[in-house]
């Protein structure tokens, strides 16, 4: 049976029934359609670049112009709900965002334009806020400081609660409220003496205090601490460690420890 040109192109043969009939007419495109072909063909121009030097078809207004990251999420003691905003469109920094009371309306944005709520604890991060009552207790991203902020006024100004000490040479993460003590509890990595080798505790400071204070060391001895968790009456808290050269999902260990009288 004769194959007309357009049947030639899709005919498949099984290997071992080829021979020399199978080729008895070649296996050509008329020459009209090889023609329209490549009449419409186009080619790229190819450009010769050195390494590093190619134009990327990433650019920096692609990247920017990406959408924004819903991160962590809490919920105050009134059911307010909030969360964390990651906005590409200035330059990647974290809002705290409260969502709107009444329907139609915008969500707030608590966190002011100067201030990233983000911690680097422990490289990875780690919880970077924690409301309490009327307050937010976050990290900054610039200065890893630990600051205080009303969440019922989007105008009010963050106050710092840890020292600066010139660079982020001291981190907070996983922070919790200790309404017995009165007092946040908090995972502290401190670089001030070896910055290769940072220094892990638990620690805490008294949030009513006006004035910037040192926090006070709690738990230490180990090489990394996460996770500090309170009992609803105070008198214990219940945390996670573990040491080098593990990693945490190698060997890690739940402590739980009884406070003392002052704490």
């Amino acid at each position: 049976m004769a194959l007309s040109a357009a049947a030639t192109l899709t005919r498949r043969y099984p290997i071992n029934s080829l021979s020399s009939s199978s080729f008895s007419r070649p296996f050509l495109v008329k020459p009209h359609c090889r023609k329209r072909r490549l009449t419409t063909m186009a080619y790229a121009e190819k450009i010769t670049a050195p390494y590093g030097s190619w134009k990327s078809p990433i650019t920096a207004d692609f990247v920017s112009g990406a959408e924004k990251r819903l991160g962590a999420t809490a919920v105050d003691d009134h059911g307010h709900l909030f969360w964390l905003e990651s906005r590409p469109l200035e330059s990647g920094r974290s809002v705290l965002v409260k969502a709107p009371e009444k329907p139609g309306d915008e969500p707030i944005d608590i966190t002011p334009k100067e201030f990233s709520v983000r911690t680097v604890a422990q490289e990875y991060g780690g919880g970077a806020f924690r409301i309490v009552g009327d307050t937010v207790i976050f990290s900054n991203y610039k200065d890893q400081r630990l600051y205080k902020q009303s969440i019922h006024f989007g105008d009010s100004s963050p106050l710092p609660l840890t020292l600066d000490y010139g660079v982020p040479s001291v981190c907070y993460a996983d922070g919790v409220f200790d309404s017995h003590f009165n007092r946040y509890v908090t995972v502290m990595e401190d670089r001030r003496e070896d910055h290769l080798n940072a220094t892990t505790t638990i620690a805490s400071l008294d949030i009513n205090e006006h004035n910037i204070q040192e926090p006070r060391v709690l738990v230490s001895g180990n090489d990394f601490y996460a996770f500090p968790r309170l009992d609803p009456k105070g008198e214990r808290m219940a945390w996670i460690e573990w040491g080098h050269p593990n990693m945490p999902w190698d060997k890690s260990e739940l402590w739980v420890g009884y406070f003392s009288e002052n704490g």
